[in-house]
């Protein structure tokens, strides 16, 4: 098979939910151990973990970075501790949270927390063969440069134009234009040509992101650089793709485009209610409420 004469792949894990560890090692037991180096990125010190993630795999580095930037900042930390020159491939995973009832809508389906995070590594790392499908995707394609879950891959205005200044400027840091729509994998997880992450190394290093606030959500640099990751690839002449397949995703958004023409109830970023019944707004509210003098 043609993808056995590739490099090794880099593997970089960020397991900030170090309980989370079982489930991702039986993930990475699909890959074939002669073809991968291990980076795993910690933000607490857990020598019992990291002896545990070496007798797993022996070639594996685990240290502990400032947590900064969510899972960003320490990938960012991991690239410059990489001479990326010895990998054909990247693949960025983490413990992305997967409790809690919050659901969010991405290319025209509802998608809870751990359906998320199942469909990010069920594309990835599936199962041996899905690993293999991947890594032929890229021997064969010269122009593929990230693979994601085909469902998290968006090119949705509202998800990217209100941070468009920002993501314009970091890629001008890095000598980069963006594209006129941004594609990314929503979740951050991927596998990437190495060598199209040279300029995110060359430019920024782990310090560049503030420490990580539990009490942030949105709009911060790592989110920001959730977006430039796939806007590096496509302004670099390369292209990001997703090969999974879900029948059950696809009757979901083909359903919900036709409900949402009769009927919809949206609250904006700027927090405001909009209904609109056959596509026409009914009923517009301010919820952004504040009592006089405060």
């Amino acid at each position: 098979m043609v993808f056995t004469e590739m490099k090794p792949t880099a593997v970089h894990l960020h397991l900030y939910y170090m309980q989370r560890w079982p489930e991702i090692r039986k993930y990475l037991e699909h890959l074939d151990a002669g073809e991968y180096h291990l980076y795993v990125t910690l933000s607490q010190e857990n020598a019992p973990l990291a002896q545990a993630i070496k007798a797993f795999h022996p070639q594996s580095t685990v240290w502990q970075t400032p947590n900064r930037g969510y899972d960003v900042g320490p990938f960012v930390d991991f690239l410059q501790k990489v001479d990326l020159s010895r990998y054909d491939l990247i693949l960025k995973i983490h413990t992305k949270n997967k409790s809690g009832l919050q659901k969010t809508w991405i290319n025209g389906r509802c998608i809870t927390k751990k359906r998320w995070v199942d469909l990010l590594m069920n594309a990835l790392l599936g199962s041996a063969d899905i690993w293999r499908r991947n890594l032929e995707a890229f021997a064969a394609d010269p122009r593929l440069g990230m693979i994601s879950s085909r469902y998290l891959i968006t090119q949705e205005p509202e998800c990217s134009d209100y941070l468009r200044p920002e993501i314009e400027r970091v890629l001008k840091q890095m000598g980069l234009c963006v594209p006129d729509k941004i594609t990314f994998a929503a979740g951050t997880m991927f596998l990437v040509r190495a060598r199209l992450l040279e300029k995110i190394k060359q430019s920024f290093t782990a310090a560049d992101f503030p420490p990580t606030d539990a009490s942030v959500q949105d709009g911060t640099l790592a989110h920001v650089f959730e977006r430039v990751f796939g806007c590096v690839v496509e302004a670099q002449g390369y292209a990001v793709k997703g090969f999974d397949k879900r029948r059950w995703f696809e009757m979901q958004a083909k359903l919900y485009r036709v409900s949402r023409f009769f009927y919809s109830n949206d609250i904006t970023r700027s927090n405001h209610q909009l209904i609109k019944i056959c596509k026409i707004p009914v009923y517009y509210k301010n919820l952004n409420h504040h009592p006089r003098g405060s």
